[in-house]
């Protein structure tokens, strides 16, 4: 009986997961936006940039860009089965590359949404 329990929970997780990029850009954006909590209106302030990385362990690559200049605020989350760094930076501080090659370095960049 338990073990029908957890199989069928399996099945209901697996579908759910395999529905989400069959709904499209808007669900997988949603799904973004309310991993990372307040994060939108934060990105709406003036001067502020947001990009997502897709890492291959969120906390090394939140040490790695946490300090970097222009960068104002991190937070950690999970795009499909990859865990995500989300960094709301100063676009005239710091590019996109160069938190890329920072990732990169530290080897736990996989890949950046945009």
């Amino acid at each position: 009986m338990r073990n029908r329990f957890f199989m069928v929970i399996s099945l209901i997780t697996i579908t759910f997961v395999g529905l989400i990029p069959a709904v499209g850009g808007m669900a997988r954006n949603s799904v973004l936006t309310s991993l990372s909590g307040k994060g939108a209106a934060f990105a709406e302030e003036k001067g502020t940039s947001k990009v997502v990385f897709k890492v291959k362990c969120y906390d090394e690559g939140k040490a790695v860009l946490q300090g970097m200049k222009g960068i104002k605020k991190i937070e950690t989350g999970f795009h499909y089965i990859y865990e995500t760094d989300t960094v709301y930076f100063d676009p005239t501080k710091i590019t996109i590359e160069e938190m890329e090659n920072s990732l990169k370095k530290a080897g736990t960049y996989v890949e950046t949404i945009r």
